[in-house]
């Protein structure tokens, strides 16, 4: 005869071992949200981002994981919506207990989250460029660095190594990272003896530039700066040729065009364009040719930029989850962030460092030749 009193002991037991054995399952786990574009309007940069991150760290955990625990990826697309990627955030500082957070992709949608996770004191790393998204409070870490790093180094190679001498400015008037790409690439320029004729504003909707066109053609100029995202540089620059502006005239542009997108889409129009980069792939390092060949295996198409900055935004996470030590908190892996210092990376020189949460990692000056960028000399 079952005895009622034995068999409520028997479900309680049973209660906790299954409360004990969740619990040494999550001990052995460390949750970490990336939040990437992997669909809508920017999704030609957040699929790249999460491609590589997931590449990571999935390196990471065959290798061992982060003293004994496996890194759990929790792969979310906000689909370039500010309102989703803060649904998503708000998710997984609360649902998903996160120790930290990846992304999100651009810098709009990453203003958005960041007083969120600051409020929830959720440590958060993203690929936004401005240092606008630090204003939000102290759980906003850094990847990317400012373009005060990157513009000065392409103002100085095209003073000192073209005869360009007069240009104009065309911008994404509606991204705060472009805007700073511009106004960084502007006052380097003009210090170092150059002159900007005009500054013409367009957004990331915008696809008609031939009122653009015949403005520019009509200034007296040596080139022609782009900071706007790769497809739009590219259809830009087609419509100026295609417009007559002279071959003369070269395109300049800052990292946003510095993707197989922009020569694609434009052609031989894109010949001879001059744009500063944090990746070309091919470049002769160990960590950047294993790198190289790994993503082309798993995913069947060559590494670009944005690749590149989501496996080195990953290898810094997972060098600040292994700072923090076994069981990492959101406070410990926040202050691991901090005293991070020459991280190996495949962007830049090859090492990512920072000050204060502004993190820098150098730049590489590219050309396109015969259809490719390749090193500029």
């Amino acid at each position: 005869m079952n005895n009622p009193k034995r068999h409520s002991m028997k479900l309680a037991a049973a209660a906790v071992l299954t409360l004990a054995s969740l619990a040494t399952h999550a001990a052995d786990e460390i949750p970490v949200v990336s939040i990437q574009s992997m669909t809508g309007t920017t999704a030609f940069a957040g699929a790249a981002f999460q491609n590589a991150i997931r590449m990571a760290m999935d390196e990471a955990n065959a290798q061992g994981g982060v003293h004994g625990a496996k890194i759990n990826l929790i792969e979310r697309d906000n689909a370039s919506d500010k309102g989703q990627a803060i649904n998503l955030a708000s998710q997984a500082a609360d649902r998903d207990r996160a120790v930290l957070v990846l992304g999100p992709s651009s810098t709009a949608d990453t203003m958005a989250v960041v007083p969120l996770l600051n409020d929830k004191r959720t440590p958060s790393a993203g690929l936004a460029g401005s240092d606008a998204i630090l204003k939000s409070g102290p759980w906003t870490l850094k990847f990317r660095q400012n373009s005060q790093v990157d513009s000065p180094i392409l103002a100085k190679y095209v003073l000192e190594k073209t005869k360009i001498r007069k240009v104009a400015l065309v911008f994404d008037r509606s991204n705060e990272a472009l805007i700073e790409f511009k106004n960084n690439f502007r006052d380097a320029f003009k210090a170092g003896g150059g002159t900007v004729v005009s500054e013409e504003a367009v957004v990331s909707s915008d696809s008609n530039f031939l009122p653009l066109a015949t403005k520019l053609k009509a200034m007296d100029i040596d080139a022609v700066y782009f900071t706007s995202y790769a497809e739009q540089s590219a259809n830009i620059a087609l419509q100026l040729r295609q417009a007559g502006l002279p071959e003369r005239i070269t395109f300049i542009g800052s990292l946003a065009i510095a993707s197989p997108k922009y020569v694609s889409v434009a052609g031989k129009a894109a010949e001879g364009t001059i744009a500063v980069s944090d990746y070309l792939p091919g470049i002769d390092r160990p960590q950047n040719k294993a790198f190289d060949a790994a993503y082309k295996s798993r995913y069947n198409v060559e590494a670009d930029s944005f690749a590149a900055a989501g496996y080195s935004l990953a290898q810094v996470a997972i060098a600040a989850l292994r700072e923090a030590g076994p069981a990492p908190t959101r406070e410990k892996v926040r202050d691991a962030y901090l005293r991070l210092r020459d991280v190996p990376v495949v962007l830049g020189t090859g090492h990512w460092t920072q000050s204060d949460r502004k993190p820098s990692y150098g730049a590489v000056m590219l050309t396109v030749k015969d259809g490719r960028f390749v090193t500029a000399q």
